[in-house]
């Protein structure tokens, strides 16, 4: 129920206030993920590693500001008690699921286990004056873990250290994705839309497939998509009616996506520069010059303070607050020496950004092994389903039929603009020309996960026709935003179903291997990547080993993923 329709004599008490239960659990979904990374940030500054006192500062911290916003301690009462088995269910969900993706495996959890473990990068950038052999056993993956931006792993190694199990630390993948579903229905109800087209685009902005392919590992693309998203909504909310609550939930997002990944604080500054400008064009002077100042601050605290390391401590050590991504040394090429080579074809990647992107999205999903094929508006090949099983997919990255429905959206949205209201229909295509510019500085934006807020163009234009039209042209915008979750779901169901897959047939190689090692020697030997996870893996589920460079046997049983004799991820011997 919306209080504030029952609160009109509150006057000034409820002004500016959160009155509804799932904004103000949402705004709590933030405001943790934001005050885990501040406390954390702090207690480096102070020369604290990682405790179990962080998660309960945090949590107090956020019940306290939430309280702020609220428009009653009753509403914030239910939306405290509604975000613990939130966390609990999410934590306990994500904590089944084993990441196997490569990246995930090779620098993501190794950087989460070593901050849990005490690592405190503020005051030790190189690893190895925290711990050498760590160190030594990221062997090229040091350079990541050192030097990228860690917002999401100190969030996650917090969940860790609270829970105790490393995987529960991918548990705002999902906590993301219900905020923005329900502040995206929360501002399109505002603006005027049904309840029902409310929540179906709410749900095509939330379930963005780089997001869902992402959820259960440890990669940062998916949330970058999320809290973009939420800078977005957060903005339109601010200039539709100015409150200082939403800027400060804005601040909180900001801070949040300059420190998931260089490209967060790009595409955060991108963003809030084309707000600021048009606002300021349409004559809501006041309003954009505090949106820009409150954007400002939020990107000092997220890159002085908060983002110290890796921003400050890179442009004083290595004169780019982006290395390894930018102006890269020799020391990072040795480091990296032939990870790129195989990105995408030397003739695609010599395409302009423009081309590139426009054969990916209109191009059969899969890997960039070879040149990208154009396929048919609206079909689907079987072979290209198959890509959804992992990651990261590079052409077509946003599912199969995405490609399809951007063109039928920019069609009839072309052909909506005399029967529209002009206003809506003219602030619809500047906002997704404004995400599209977004997206623009990133020469490999073709690739969905290095630029997943691209996803919200057809949603953003489908919203337009829901808002300023009356016409036929609504019904094929249904059609297109159910095929848009349509799309989702079959991502969805490809790839958490690859992952249950996974994970049943892993939990039964530990079962087996707990039984041998209970009365048997057991040697293990690791792709030299993923020997920290691997070895995690095996300690907290009491499985003893001896460790190896090469198994002894003959014929080593093989396990983990990738699991094929040419590139198993890990062996064994039985001695």
């Amino acid at each position: 129920m919306d209080v504030e329709k029952n609160n009109k004599g509150a006057g000034i008490a409820a002004y500016g206030k959160i009155t509804t239960v799932p904004e103000l659990a949402a705004s709590l979904i933030l405001l943790l993920a934001f005050n885990i990374v501040a406390v954390t940030a702090l207690m480096f500054w102070a020369g604290i590693s990682v405790s179990q006192f962080h998660f309960p500062a945090a949590i107090v911290l956020s019940l306290g500001m939430a309280r702020y916003i609220s428009c009653s301690t009753r509403l914030w009462l239910v939306a405290a008690l509604w975000l613990v088995p939130a966390i609990v269910a999410g934590s306990a969900m994500m904590g089944w699921f084993y990441d196997f993706s490569g990246d995930g495996q090779w620098y993501h959890l190794p950087g989460i286990i070593a901050i849990a473990e005490g690592w405190n990068p503020f005051l030790a950038p190189e690893i190895a004056e925290w711990r050498t052999s760590f160190a030594q056993d990221l062997v090229n993956a040091a350079i990541y873990v050192e030097h990228y931006a860690k917002g999401p792993w100190l969030i996650a190694a917090v969940v860790y250290k609270t829970t105790g199990i490393l995987e529960a630390g991918k548990v705002f993948n999902l906590l993301y994705m219900i905020a923005v579903y329900i502040f995206a229905a929360g501002y399109l109800r505002r603006i005027g839309l049904s309840g029902l087209w409310s929540h179906v685009l709410a749900m095509a902005a939330a379930f963005n497939p780089v997001s869902i392919y992402q959820m259960v590992s440890a990669f940062v693309d998916g949330q970058i998509a999320s809290l973009c998203t939420l800078l977005v909504i957060f903005s339109l909310d601010y200039f539709r009616k100015p409150r200082p609550r939403i800027l400060f939930l804005l601040f909180a997002a900001v801070v949040l996506l300059a420190n998931t990944k260089f490209t967060g604080l790009v595409y955060a500054s991108v963003l809030g520069a084309g707000f600021t400008v048009l606002a300021f064009s349409y004559g809501l002077r006041p309003e954009s010059g505090r949106y820009a100042m409150a954007g400002l601050a939020s990107l000092m605290v997220a890159v002085l303070l908060v983002g110290y390391q890796p921003y400050v401590t890179n442009l004083v050590t290595k004169g780019n607050p982006f290395y390894p991504a930018v102006a890269r040394d020799e020391a990072a090429e040795q480091a990296t020496e032939g990870q790129f080579d195989l990105w995408a074809p030397e003739g695609f990647l010599a395409m302009n950004r423009f081309e590139k992107m426009a054969r990916s999205l209109l191009a059969e999903s899969s890997a960039a092994t070879s040149m990208p094929r154009l396929k048919v508006p609206f079909s689907v090949a079987k072979q290209e389903l198959y890509i959804f099983f992992n990651t990261e997919p590079r052409y077509g990255g946003f599912g199969p039929f995405f490609g399809s429905v951007l063109v039928m959206v920019l069609v009839i949205y072309a052909l909506a603009r005399g029967s529209s209201v002009r206003k809506i229909w003219n602030a619809g295509a500047i906002l997704a020309l404004m995400v599209f510019v977004s997206v623009l500085p990133n020469p490999e934006a073709w690739w969905a996960r290095l630029a997943p807020q691209f996803w919200l163009v057809p949603v953003i234009l489908l919203a337009a026709i829901a808002a300023g039209t009356s016409g036929w042209q609504r019904r094929p915008a249904v059609a297109l935003v159910l095929l848009l979750l349509v799309n989702s779901m079959i991502v969805a169901a490809l790839n958490w179903g690859r992952a249950v897959e996974k994970n049943l047939a892993f939990r039964g190689q530990l079962e087996t291997l707990q039984h041998i090692a209970s009365t048997r020697s057991v040697e293990i030997a690791t792709d030299p990547r993923f020997r920290i996870v691997t070895e995690h893996r095996l300690r907290e589920n009491g499985i003893q080993y001896v460790y190896v460079e090469k198994p002894s046997c003959d014929e080593p049983y093989r396990f983990s993923f990738p699991n094929n004799p040419k590139r198993a991820q890990a062996m064994y011997c039985i001695l």
